[in-house]
């Protein structure tokens, strides 16, 4: 997806949110403002959304001094998706269809995300998305290349999200024994990197792999131009790729290959693009 006019507002309320995690100095907040306000002058809007956030999150950490502005607000995810896990995988368990159960649970966790100012409740979502049909142009075509697949790659988001994932990742597993899971090689926004996929377990199910190795920027979604060569060597060669959260979508959502994208939509361009309502939970494949 390319930049909108409609982006710069929310990278700039974006950049106050994480200076304010990183510090209480509201001089340095300001310094934040200024520079990201004074960067976003020149971008390109033919730019990805993911693309140009590599560099304005670049710009908060070097003005905070602070690595990783989000490592609070991620720690305290991880800690409470750890308490709901036991609950997700009863619904699992106890689901007519464990599958599809676990997909619409993956995708409830895409509610975790700070890179958005649409903040939802957890627990309504894992109502509303068991109880209502979340918008599907996909699901039969996901299990007919699952039960056909020796090797998927799948690509995670958020931090704490990596629970809901691991509950399909184990559902996955029943037939696929060959799994990738890609985290971000550095702290950008809540991402989760490859201790958060270890905190979830998820080494214990999937091969973890930091999709953008040897970079020293992340960006909120895999670009392929960035990617590492062992991240490229899996996306062309899985014979599945499941992707997930708005960064990703936006990332590759022109790709050629065909890929399942699990996401919250939570931004109004995003819905647009894939013709939903904001708000909606999907499963979209392209």
């Amino acid at each position: 997806m390319k930049t909108h006019l409609e982006c710069i507002p929310c990278f700039i309320k974006q950049s106050l949110e994480a200076a304010r995690m990183a510090t209480n100095d509201e001089g340095i907040h300001e310094r934040v403002i200024k520079e990201v306000m004074e960067h976003l002058q020149n971008i390109s809007f033919k730019d990805s959304p993911p693309e140009l956030s590599k560099d304005v999150h670049s710009i908060i950490r070097s003005i905070t001094n602070s690595n990783d502005p989000y490592k609070k607000v991620k720690e305290e995810s991880n800690e409470n998706a750890k308490k709901l896990y036991p609950t997700l995988k009863e619904l699992v368990n106890t689901a007519d269809d464990p599958l599809l159960a676990a997909i619409q649970l993956s995708i409830v966790g895409n509610v975790i995300d700070f890179g958005t100012f649409k903040r939802f409740d957890i627990n309504d979502s894992i109502n509303t998305n068991m109880r209502e049909k979340f918008v599907d142009n996909g699901y039969s075509r996901f299990k007919e290349v699952l039960n056909n697949s020796r090797s998927v790659l799948y690509l995670g988001d958020n931090t704490g999200e990596t629970f809901f994932d691991r509950l399909l990742l184990e559902e996955i597993s029943k037939k696929v024994k060959q799994i990738t899971y890609v985290v971000k090689a550095n702290p950008v926004i809540n991402d989760a990197l490859f201790e958060d996929a270890v905190f979830a377990g998820i080494d214990k199910i999937a091969r973890v792999i930091e999709g953008d190795a040897g970079q020293d920027r992340s960006t909120p979604g895999i670009l392929l131009k960035f990617a590492s060569e062992e991240f490229l060597e899996n996306f062309n060669s899985a014979d599945m790729v499941i992707s997930k959260g708005q960064g990703n979508y936006e990332s590759l959502n022109l790709s050629d290959r065909e890929i399942f994208f699990l996401l919250m939509v939570k931004c109004p361009l995003v819905g647009a693009d894939i013709g939903i309502n904001e708000g909606s939970f999907v499963l979209k494949v392209k």
